[in-house]
């Protein structure tokens, strides 16, 4: 999972949603992007947009080396769903966010045929 801070995700908020440590969820973020960080230390400053989508897939990169595992990427962030393609290009595993779950419930109920093209089949 990657989220924008890793120290803000704590235990408690994983529970809630019924996440337990037997799951083996593991929390990246991204303090280490010093562009991604302007979002909160310098918010009306403009950002690379790029360095950003290169910084989110290498964070991604270095969680899956620790745990190799992975079998897919969550991006808890509502900020981070623009890099979800640079993400799932780099590293071939499937990557979920906000709208990737509205996706799914709208196509679930028939509502939508998401971007994906999978509902209507």
């Amino acid at each position: 999972m990657l989220t924008a801070k890793k120290s803000a995700l704590r235990g408690e908020h994983l529970a809630a949603v019924g996440i337990t440590k037997e799951m083996r969820v593991n929390v990246l973020g991204m303090e280490e992007s010093p562009e991604w960080n302007k979002i909160f230390t310098a918010p009306d400053e403009p950002v690379d947009l790029g360095r950003i989508a290169k910084d989110t897939v290498a964070a991604v990169e270095r969680g899956i080396a620790e745990y190799p595992e992975t079998g897919a990427v969550v991006l808890e962030c509502t900020d981070l769903p623009p890099f979800a393609q640079s993400i799932r290009e780099a590293v071939g595993l499937p990557v979920f966010d906000f709208i990737t779950l509205m996706g799914m419930t709208a196509a679930s109920i028939g509502v939508a045929r998401p971007y994906w093209g999978l509902a209507g089949r």
